[in-house]
Order: structure tokens, then C-alpha cells, then sequence
């Protein structure tokens, strides 16, 4: 599924990956560091691009800015916990260093596409479904966990879970 960013949405997510890393700085600590492909600022943005896709999609709370870590959880919808994990490829795989680091109860893979407004949604997984199918990886700077985008389930079935926590499964009735 492909969706575009708003320019309003894209001009906050400018904003706050700028201010993230700024506010990092301020504190002391350094931000996680750049790549040779991409700064720190320009990989807050697409992740805030990422989770501004998200949170419209599902009709959650907007993203918000988190100086020392949001926990592994970027947005809500009722109780459960997403984490929204964007790629530079537009169907890159969903990624974790360590099964411990999937934190949220879903995680959402949104990939890059060749317009810097427009996104992929590839699909989702929830721990248990990753831990059963992710292959170990090495992608140059030590061990990973991956699942790819094909692999994933269609984001259409984790808005059906959502409307089943919101509204219940009448099929049980």
C-alpha cells in the first residue's frame, strides 16, 4: 500500500528530526551516530515520515518528539503498541538487533520510495510471528535479526485486529 505525507506532516517531520538531534546535543550526549549514506537529522525525518503515515492511516495521535529513548513504541491505537520501523528501500526488510529490542506489540514496515513524500506500507508482524520467521544477519556492523518485507502480514489484517480490540469479534456472539 502506498500513501503520501502531507506537506504539512512533511514540514513537521522536518522540524522535529532537526529539533531531535539539536535537543540531544544541548543535553550532552550525542545522537546515534551518522552513516555514510545519510545524516542523523535526515534519518529522524524519514522515521518521523514514517510514523506521520502511521498515525494518519489508523487515525492515532500524532508522533511526538522523545530526547532519551521512546521505549521501542513511536504511537498507540487503544492498548496496543506500535513501533513504526522505516527503511531506505522501499521493500527493505523489518529489522532488530535483538529480539529484546521488539518492544511494542506490532511493528510497521514502512519503506522508502522514489518520492520522498510517498511511502510504502509493506505490512506488520507481531513479536511471536517475527521470532518464528526473522533470519539471523550481519548487514556489517554485528549480528541482526530480519524479516523481509514480503514476509510480513498485509497491513490490512492488523486493521481488522484493531477494529476486533475496538469493537469486539461479533463473530463470537
Amino acid at each position: 500500500m502506498y500513501l503520501s505525507i502531507s506537506k504539512k506532516d512533511a514540514h513537521t517531520s522536518a522540524l522535529m528530526g532537526a529539533d531531535t538531534v539539536k535537543l540531544c546535543e544541548m543535553q550532552g550526549f550525542p545522537p546515534r551516530l551518522d552513516n555514510k549514506n545519510q545524516s542523523r537529522v535526515e534519518a529522524n525525518i524519514q522515521g518521523f515520515k514514517a510514523e506521520f503515515v502511521i498515525a494518519r492511516l489508523f487515525n492515532l495521535d500524532l508522533p511526538t518528539i522523545n530526547i532519551l529513548s521512546d521505549g521501542g513504541i513511536d504511537l498507540w491505537h487503544g492498548n496496543t503498541s506500535i513501533d513504526v520501523k522505516f527503511t531506505n528501500k522501499e521493500e527493505g526488510p523489518l529489522v532488530f538487533d535483538t529480539l529484546d529490542k521488539f518492544r511494542a506489540d506490532v511493528a510497521i514496515l514502512v519503506g522508502a520510495t522514489s518520492n520522498p513524500n510517498v511511502f510504502k506500507v509493506n505490512g506488520w508482524s507481531d513479536k511471536k510471528y517475527f521470532s518464528l520467521n526473522a533470519q539471523a544477519c550481519d548487514f556489517g556492523y554485528g549480528p541482526r535479526l530480519k524479516l523481509e518485507a514480503h514476509e510480513t502480514k498485509p497491513i490490512e489484517t492488523l486493521w481488522r485486529c484493531f477494529m476486533i480490540e475496538k469493537f469486539g469479534n461479533f463473530n463470537d456472539h
